[in-house]
């Protein structure tokens, strides 16, 4: 996006418009994790916001594709219909941008920590005979 005024020209790049909206998808309850490739930056630890977004700008408007991961368990449609909402509200809020459309593309399910080892647990329960 550039806006140009008497001052200058503003220019969002995507990548930044990426990140608003990658950190708003964390935001979401059910969202567990961004999809996309494995990046250099996460070999060294660091998290990249905008993992698994793609973002494409005409003029003053945009259209944002995420790919998330969902917790095993939760309402998908919600989970992604919350995050389209979230999306567009962060973005537009934070660039004055106008964004058209927030694709969701669900990449993968989660399960926690929790419900492997309820799982585990439930596994080694042996049933009791009646007698």
């Amino acid at each position: 996006m550039a806006v140009s005024e008497d001052f200058g020209e503003i220019k969002i790049n995507n990548e930044v418009v990426g990140t608003i909206a990658g950190l708003a998808a964390m935001e979401v309850e059910g969202i567990s994790g961004m999809g996309g490739k494995f990046s250099l930056g996460e070999m060294l630890g660091r998290k990249d916001a905008d993992k698994g977004v793609t973002v494409a700008i005409e003029g003053n408007r945009a259209t944002i594709s995420v790919e998330v991961k969902v917790e095993y368990g939760v309402n998908m449609y919600e989970a992604a219909h919350k995050l389209q909402k979230c999306v567009k509200d962060s973005v537009e809020r934070m660039t004055g941008l106008v964004v058209d459309k927030v694709n969701v593309i669900i990449k993968g399910i989660v399960v926690s920590e929790h419900e492997k080892k309820q799982e585990k647990k439930e596994k080694l329960e042996v049933p009791r005979r009646s007698r």
